[in-house]
C-alpha cells in the first residue's frame, strides 16, 4: 500500500483548533487500519508458525520451548518462524543467533509486518495476550501457553474483576488450546477465575509447560548455564550454593507496577552479607520490572538478565527464594528447597489475595533477612535443624498436585497434540460445564438512560443459579459509562468490545447501506461478504462460543443488531424499549436523530427469532406499526424488572451537592419510611411546600413543555408548590426560556443529569410524568417502589407500570394534567404498596416465556 507514510505526514500538519487532534489522529490511523483490513483478506500460510512472549520483552518462555524444538524437528523443516519482539534491536543476541537461518525471522510487535503475521500465520502461539485488535481467523490453529500456575488471585477473582479480565478473556475465547501445569490451574484458572467454564470452545492440554523442559539438565548442561550466565557479566562460579531470589511484581496495575529494584539491591546484598562463603546470591525480577532492574548500577553481577531462560537458571540454582511469584510451581520439579519471603504477607494476601493457604506452601517462611539467611544455610542439608524437613509432606503434596507432569518431555508432547495430531501421551480435555443454557446480552451504549438501567436490573434479578450470563457492550472512557460498567452484576462474564470495526473503505458503501435498511441497494456478493466481516468482528469480540440464547437488549444500533442477528446461537431476540416507528418519525431541532438508525434495525427483525416489547400493550404497538418487518408471532412482550434494594439504598443518601437550589427547595433527610407520606384524601400541608418531581431525557417524547404549563396556573393556585424535573436533553434551553416566560424560575428547577435521582425523588411528594409514547418507564416502578402518588399522562402503553388502581392516568391535554397536579395536592391519588419482589418474579417468568424454551 504505496503513499501511506506521506498521507500520515501531510493529515498530522492539518491539526488545527477546527479540526481536533483526535480526530487528526483517527484519520491518520487509517492507513494502518486499511492495511490490517487488506492482510485479513490474504490466505493463510498453513507452515508459518508465530510465536510472542510477554507482548514482545524477547525469545522467552513456553514458546521459545516450542520454536527451538520445532526448529530442530527433522519433520519440520518446511516451516517458516516469525518471533514478535517490542523492539529487535534491543533483543541483537537473539536476533544475531537466527541471522543465517532464513527459516526465521523477526517483526517488531505493532509493525506492519507484524499485523500481516498475525492475519496469516497458519499456527498462533503466545504466553500472554495478542492485542485487542486481533481476531483469529478460520484455518488458524491459536495456542496459548500462559506462563504460570497461578498463586495470585487472577481475573474475575482480583479486586477489580471483570475490568481487568477483558482482553484475557478474549484471547482465551479464540484459543484452540490452553496449556496447563495441572487440574488445580485448569479448574482455578480458566474454568473459574476467567469463567471459561459452559462458554469457551477451545481444549485444554494438561500436561505442563515445555519451559520447564530447561530444568533437566545434566552436569554438562548446567555447566554451560553458568558459563553463559558469566559471559553476560553474572558472578556466579562453578560449585558454589546458588540461592535465586525471584520476587513477584508489586503495585496496583500489571502494566504499572512499582520501582522496587534499590530495594530489592538492598536486599540481596544483606543477603549476601549474612550468609557463608560458598553462596551465591542472584536475582530474577518479574518481566514487568526487568527493564527497570536492568539500570540499577547496585545489581551489576547480580541480576539475571531477562533473555537469560528462567528455567534454565533453575536448573543450577541450589535453593529457591521467591513470595508470591508462581515461578515456585515449575522449581518443585527439581525437588530442590523453596524459602518464601513474605514480609508483609497479610497486606498483600488482603490486597492481591492468594489460592492456598500459607500452610499449603511447600516451604518455610520468613519475614526478616538476617532469619532467611539463616534459614537457607540449613535448608536441604537433611540434618536438623533442618526447615524442609518439616515440609517435606507438604512439599511432596504440592509436587504431586502441580508439578506431575514436569519431566522433561512436556515439548514433545504439546507439539503432539497441536502439531503432529495426536493426543495419546497427554490429557486433552474440553473445557467444563454445569448444564445451565448460556446467555449473551448486548446491553447498549451505557449512557446513564432507562435501557441502561433496565439492562442492569435485568442481570441482578436474574437466576444466575438458573442461567450462565454474559454481556458485551463497547470499551469507553467517557467517565458515565465507566461507572455504570461498574454497576453490572458481579457474577456476570464480560465481553468488552475495544478498537472498533474497520472495515476496509471498499466496504464503506455496503456498511452505509446496510445499516440504513438499503439492503436491497447492495449487490449479493457485496452483502456476502460483508456478512464474513461482521462474523469476524463477532469472534474477535467473544470468541468462537455458541450461546444458546443471543440478545440485543438495547434495539437502536444497526451495528450491533447486526452482529447479534449473524452470531452462531440457538436463538437470537431484540428488545424493543419504546414505539420505535414513533422514535424513527420523531423530530428534534429539524433533524430526525433515529431515521437512518432504526431503518437498518428494522431490516434485520425478519432474521430475529424474538422481537421483545417491554410491555403487552407496547407489543401490540410494534406488531401492528412494525408488521412489515417481521410476522406477528415475532412480537412477544416481557415487562422491566426493577432493583427495589439500589432505589431504597440510594435514596437515604444526601443530596446532591449540585445544583445548590436542591437543598434550599427539599428537606435535608427524606421521610423515614413511606408512611410518612399523606395518605389518599389527606389535604397538602407541610413545611417545605409539596414539590412534584419528574425524571426522563428532556426530548420531544417526554413533553416537559405540557408539564411545565400545567404546573404554572396550580402554582398560582397554591404558591408553596415546586417543581424538579431531572435529566438532560436537547431542549433543555428551550424549556429554561419557557419556565421564564412563565415565571417559574424560582419553583421549577431543571436539576440536570444526576448519578442518584432516587435521593431526590425520596424527598419530593408526586411523581409525575408527561410522556406523549414510552415503553414501559422505569421512573415509574421506581416512583412506586419510593411510595411516591404516581401521576401520568395516558400514553399507549402506560398500563404496562401502573394501573387506575396504583396511580392517577390522565388524558394528554394540559388542563387535565393541571386537573391531575390539584387531585395530588388534594391527596386524591392513589397509592397502594408495591411488592417490586413479586413483581420481579413475574417479569422473570415473562422474560423466559417470551424468550422461548431455547433458553
Amino acid at each position: 500500500m504505496p503513499g501511506a507514510a506521506a498521507l500520515i505526514a501531510s493529515v498530522r500538519r492539518l491539526a488545527t483548533p477546527d479540526l481536533p487532534r483526535f480526530l487528526v489522529r483517527k484519520i491518520s490511523e487509517t492507513p494502518l487500519s486499511e492495511y490490517r483490513a487488506w492482510v485479513r483478506t490474504l490466505p493463510i500460510e498453513p507452515d508459518d508458525v508465530l510465536y510472542e512472549s510477554f507482548a514482545g520483552n524477547g525469545m522467552l518462555d513456553s514458546p521459545e520451548a516450542l520454536f527451538r524444538a520445532l526448529l530442530a524437528d527433522p519433520e519440520q523443516q518446511h516451516r517458516k518462524h516469525v518471533w514478535v519482539l517490542d523492539e529487535p534491536r534491543r533483543h541483537r543476541g537473539t536476533t544475531d543467533e537466527f541471522s543465517a537461518d532464513r527459516r526465521v525471522r523477526f517483526v517488531r510487535r505493532g509493525s506492519r509486518a507484524y499485523h500481516r503475521a498475525l492475519a496469516t500465520a497458519g499456527l498462533l502461539i503466545n504466553n500472554a495476550t495478542f492485542p485487542a485488535e486481533f481476531g483469529k481467523r478460520p484455518g488458524q490453529t491459536y495456542l496459548n501457553t500462559w506462563h504460570g500456575t497461578p498463586l495470585k488471585r487472577m481475573g474475575y477473582d482480583e479486586r477489580q474483576g471483570a475490568s481487568g479480565a477483558g482482553n484475557v478473556l478474549r484471547n482465551f475465547m479464540m484459543a484452540d488450546y490452553l496449556l496447563s501445569s495441572s487440574s488445580f490451574m485448569s479448574r482455578t484458572m480458566y474454568e473459574q477465575a476467567y469463567r471459561l467454564a459452559n462458554v469457551a470452545p477451545g481444549k485444554i492440554i494438561e500436561g505442563g509447560f515445555p519451559r520447564t523442559d530447561r530444568q533437566v539438565l545434566d552436569e554438562a548442561g548446567r555447566g554451560e548455564v553458568t558459563r553463559r550466565l558469566q559471559a553476560r557479566g553474572v558472578s556466579v562460579e562453578p560449585g558454589e550454593r546458588v540461592v535465586l531470589y525471584a520476587p513477584t511484581w508489586k503495585g496496583e496495575s500489571f502494566h504499572r507496577p512499582l520501582d522496587e529494584t534499590r530495594e530489592l539491591a538492598d536486599r540481596v546484598r544483606r543477603l549476601t552479607a549474612h550468609l557463608p562463603a560458598g553462596h551465591r546470591v542472584l536475582l530474577k525480577v518479574h518481566q514487568q520490572v526487568s527493564d527497570l532492574a536492568a539500570t540499577q548500577p547496585s545489581l551489576l553481577g547480580l541480576l539475571v538478565p531477562n533473555d537469560v531462560p528462567t528455567n534454565e537458571v533453575l536448573a543450577i540454582t541450589d535453593v529457591l527464594v521467591t513470595d508470591y511469584s508462581s515461578i515456585f510451581f515449575d522449581f518443585l520439579a527439581t525437588g530442590r528447597p523453596i524459602v518464601f519471603f513474605t514480609p508483609d504477607a497479610a497486606r498483600y494476601d488482603d490486597h492481591r489475595g492468594l489460592y492456598l493457604d500459607q500452610k499449603e506452601l511447600p516451604g518455610p517462611q520468613v519475614v526478616d533477612v538476617e532469619d532467611l539467611s539463616v534459614v537457607i544455610n540449613a535448608v536441604g542439608t537433611g540434618q536438623l535443624p533442618d526447615p524442609q524437613v518439616s515440609h517435606l509432606g507438604a512439599y511432596a503434596a504440592a509436587r504431586s498436585r502441580f508439578a506431575a507432569h514436569e519431566d522433561g518431555a512436556v515439548t514433545q508432547r504439546v507439539l503432539d497434540v497441536v502439531v503432529r495430531g495426536r493426543s495419546d501421551s497427554v490429557e486433552v480435555r474440553a473445557i467444563a460445564g454445569d448444564g445451565r443454557p448460556t446467555m449473551l446480552i448486548y446491553l447498549g451504549g451505557m449512557m446513564s438512560n432507562g435501557i441502561t438501567t433496565s439492562a442492569l436490573n435485568l442481570l441482578r434479578n436474574l437466576d444466575h443459579e438458573a442461567f450462565d450470563v454474559s454481556v458485551v457492550y463497547d470499551a469507553s472512557i467517557v467517565p458515565e459509562r465507566v461507572a455504570n460498567a461498574a454497576l453490572i452484576d458481579s457474577r456476570v462474564r464480560q465481553f468488552v468490545r475495544t478498537s472498533g470495526f474497520n472495515p476496509a473503505k471498499v466496504n464503506w458503501l455496503t456498511r452505509r447501506r446496510l445499516f440504513a435498511g438499503e439492503a436491497d441497494r447492495i449487490r449479493p456478493s457485496h452483502r456476502l461478504a460483508f456478512e464474513g466481516l461482521l462474523a469476524s468482528e463477532w469472534q474477535r469480540t467473544v470468541g468462537a462460543a455458541h450461546f444458546d440464547q443471543v440478545i440485543d437488549f438495547s434495539g437502536y444500533s444497526p451495528l450491533w443488531a447486526n452482529l447479534v442477528v449473524g452470531a452462531p446461537a440457538g436463538s437470537r431476540a431484540i428488545w424493543l424499549h419504546n414505539d420505535l416507528l414513533a422514535d424513527q418519525l420523531r423530530e428534534v431541532g429539524g433533524r430526525h436523530p433515529h431515521r437512518r438508525n432504526l431503518a437498518g434495525v428494522f431490516a434485520t427483525y425478519r432474521r430475529f427469532d424474538r422481537l421483545v416489547s417491554v410491555s403487552a400493550a407496547l407489543r401490540d404497538i410494534n406488531a401492528r406499526h412494525l408488521g412489515q418487518w417481521a410476522p406477528a408471532e415475532c412480537f412477544v412482550a416481557a415487562r422491566n424488572t426493577v432493583d427495589a434494594d439500589r432505589v431504597l439504598t440510594s435514596a437515604a443518601a444526601p443530596l446532591p451537592d449540585e445544583p445548590a437550589r436542591l437543598r434550599r427547595m427539599l428537606p435535608t433527610a427524606p421521610p423515614d419510611g413511606r408512611h410518612e407520606r399523606r395518605g389518599e384524601g389527606e389535604q397538602h400541608g407541610c413545611a417545605h411546600g409539596f414539590t412534584f418531581v419528574s425524571v426522563g431525557r428532556l426530548s420531544p417524547e417526554k413533553n416537559h413543555a405540557r408539564l411545565i404549563d400545567a404546573f404554572a396556573p396550580v402554582h398560582a393556585e397554591h404558591p408553596e408548590t415546586q417543581l424538579v424535573i431531572i435529566g438532560d436533553g436537547p431542549l433543555r434551553d428551550a424549556l429554561q426560556h419557557q419556565i421564564a416566560e412563565r415565571g417559574l424560575g424560582e419553583s421549577v428547577l431543571l436539576a440536570g443529569m444526576v448519578s442518584n435521582p432516587w435521593s431526590i425523588m425520596a424527598r419530593c411528594d408526586c411523581f409525575v410524568l408527561s410522556s406523549d409514547y414510552e415503553g414501559q418507564p422505569m421512573v415509574i416502578l421506581e416512583a412506586r417502589t419510593l411510595g411516591l402518588p404516581v401521576l401520568t399522562t395516558a400514553f399507549e402503553s402506560v398500563s404496562s407500570a401502573v394501573s387506575p388502581q396504583d396511580g392517577l392516568i390522565v388524558s394528554r391535554s394540559v388542563a387535565a394534567l393541571a386537573d391531575g397536579l390539584r387531585a395530588a395536592l388534594a391527596g386524591q391519588v392513589p397509592t397502594p404498596p408495591f411488592d417490586a419482589n413479586r413483581y420481579n418474579a413475574e417479569t422473570i417468568e415473562e422474560l423466559v416465556e417470551a424468550l422461548g424454551s431455547r433458553v
